[in-house]
């Protein structure tokens, strides 16, 4: 169970160097268990980071990390930054692994796989390279001239250096299809989640999958596509090949991006958008069919179910 008492609570914050005023507005002689502002619970754990704090007067016998004092019989870590320090108690309860190949995993003769590399049950792994401390869990391929640089996570059921599908017709109006011979990159401190297809490059290139990148559950990434550093994709997010995601870029659920299509840097894309021609503007919103700027300065305010874009 994910629970702190309030020693632990004070230890946790003092290990991460977080500065923090603790007020007792009332004695609570308990643990205390992280929780979620859709589901309240008495001794709960939340934070209240300016939009949400009308549900302070909801919240009972629990700890509110927050910005600033509160009208409130709760207690409350008065932090910089509420949001941080919640995920970094979340952090504590992550599942640890034990650094260990499956037996049902078949994995070719020539990989490289260094030392301290998680696989689960039935993966498949061909002729790749696999770094320190990445972590593949259930039913995961990858195809050759893979490389998955160190601290990686990805989830069940993905398959990474799939085939591309490039064709043209020949004079008899036969299919010739254009052979995928190229490879994929992942990058260090990747988390990709389940159902993630990654189309290796063609011929000579490489489909590329920048550094602190988060692919969520379902998405496809076509061939030759260059992501940059620090991007998220939000659930079935469709990629076509060649495209370019400039870095911190924040990709909305089930959105598409065409072919050949740069995404400039800490661009937000809304969900269900459809990209189809080249914005290399920084700091920009993007929705629609076809996609449109909405919105300049987009770090200004925090968008509705994304962070807030980092401005250097």
């Amino acid at each position: 169970m994910n629970k702190f008492d309030l020693e632990k609570i004070v230890e946790t914050l003092s290990d991460n160097g977080f500065s923090f005023n603790y007020i007792e507005n009332t004695k609570l002689n308990h643990d205390f268990q992280l929780a979620s502002l859709k589901s309240l619970i008495d001794y709960g754990i939340y934070y209240l980071d300016g939009v949400y704090e009308e549900k302070v007067n909801e919240i009972k016998n629990s700890i509110i990390i927050c910005s600033r004092s509160l009208e409130t019989t709760n207690n409350l870590f008065i932090v910089d930054n509420p949001q941080l320090v919640h995920y970094k108690l979340c952090a504590v309860f992550e599942k640890k692994f034990k650094f260990s190949i499956a037996k049902s995993t078949k994995i070719n003769p020539n990989a490289i796989i260094a030392a301290n590399v998680e696989i689960g049950e039935n993966c498949v792994v061909e002729n790749c390279v696999i770094e320190e401390n990445v972590i593949i869990r259930h039913n995961v391929v990858i195809e050759d001239n893979v490389i998955i640089k160190k601290n990686t996570f990805i989830d069940s059921n993905s398959v990474i250096g799939a085939g591309g599908l490039a064709w043209i017709w020949d004079s008899n109006g036969e299919r010739v299809m254009q052979p995928q011979l190229g490879g994929v990159v992942i990058e260090e401190n990747c988390i990709l989640a389940t159902d993630v297809t990654i189309v290796k490059g063609s011929l000579s290139e490489n489909t590329i999958i920048g550094k602190g990148t988060v692919i969520s559950h379902g998405t496809k990434i076509g061939h030759g596509t260059q992501i940059s550093r620090n991007v998220h994709m939000a659930n079935n997010v469709s990629i076509a090949g060649n495209a370019v995601i400039g870095e911190r870029s924040f990709l909305g659920s089930a959105c598409v991006i065409s072919s050949n299509v740069e995404v400039g840097k800490n661009t937000i894309v809304g969900a269900g958008a459809v990209v189809s021609k080249s914005n290399s503007e920084e700091y920009t919103t993007m929705a629609g069919v076809p996609a449109k700027i909405i919105k300049r300065n987009n770090f200004e305010n925090k968008p509705n179910g994304a962070p807030k874009p980092y401005k250097y």
